[in-house]
Order: C-alpha cells, then sequence, then structure tokens
C-alpha cells in the first residue's frame, strides 16, 4: 500500500504566532489611529455672519438662542428673514427671484454657507462644530 502524500503548501495554511502577532499589532495601530484622527470639539461656539456684497452687516453666536428666533437682514435687495436656534441657521423668509436660498437646508456646522445670488447674501458658519464630521466629501448625480 501507497502511503498519501502531503502537498508541501496544506502545512502553510495555519497561522503561526508571528501571524497573531502581527495582526495583534495592525489591530492596535488602527484602534489609535481611530482615536488620534477623530474631531476634537473645540470650546468655540459657533458664529453666524452675514455678509451682504461682500461686507458684513451681522453676527449671531448661536449658543445666545435657546428657542428659535427670527431676524430680519437689513441691506438687502429684497426682504430676507433669518431663523436662529442653537442648533443652526436657515432662510425662513425671502422675496428674491428663484429662491434658491429658501430651498437650501439649515446649515449646522462650522463652514457650511447659505447664499443668495439676488441679493449678493452670503450666511456661514464659523468656530467650532459641534455637529460630527460627515464622511461625505461631495454629492455627485
Amino acid at each position: 500500500m501507497a502511503t498519501p502524500v502531503r502537498s508541501s503548501g496544506a502545512e502553510g495554511l495555519r497561522p503561526t504566532p508571528g501571524d497573531l502577532v502581527l495582526i495583534l499589532l495592525v489591530a492596535a495601530a488602527a484602534v489609535a489611529l481611530l482615536f488620534a484622527l477623530r474631531p476634537h470639539g473645540g470650546t468655540e461656539a459657533l458664529t453666524v455672519r452675514v455678509t451682504v456684497d461682500g461686507e458684513t452687516v451681522a453676527e449671531y453666536a448661536l449658543a445666545d438662542y435657546t428657542e428659535a428666533v427670527q431676524v430680519a437682514v437689513d441691506g438687502v435687495s429684497w426682504p430676507l428673514v433669518l431663523e436662529l436656534s442653537a442648533d443652526g441657521v436657515r432662510v425662513a423668509e425671502s422675496d428674491c427671484p428663484g429662491g434658491d436660498c429658501l430651498r437650501t437646508d439649515a446649515i449646522h456646522s462650522a463652514g457650511e454657507q447659505i447664499i443668495c445670488l439676488p441679493n449678493k447674501l452670503i450666511v456661514s458658519l464659523e468656530g467650532a462644530s459641534n455637529a460630527p464630521a460627515s464622511d461625505i466629501d461631495a454629492v455627485a448625480g
């Protein structure tokens, strides 16, 4: 009777102690990067900056608003009202042609903007963001 032939490749399929150490090191590095690269909430509060035709006309600290408050914007061609709350800011009313600023969602994070071209208006949030960072860089389609 012949003895069965063993494949030399079958012996290398079992993990060695060195493989397990390498897996643990990679997992530990991944956890360390997760904590090191997460967004850190700053102590600086969000501020709404309203600019018309390149000139700042108003600034509001969102932390000052516990309830939603509507504020009329001065110096624009068409009447426009902003709604400020601790969570963010949105355009509540506008008589501008097109009304794109009305269809823009509320902004909540530092760096976000609402733009009304007919009024030459930019509403931007500045400071530290309390909202979690989004993993989305762009939307196509």
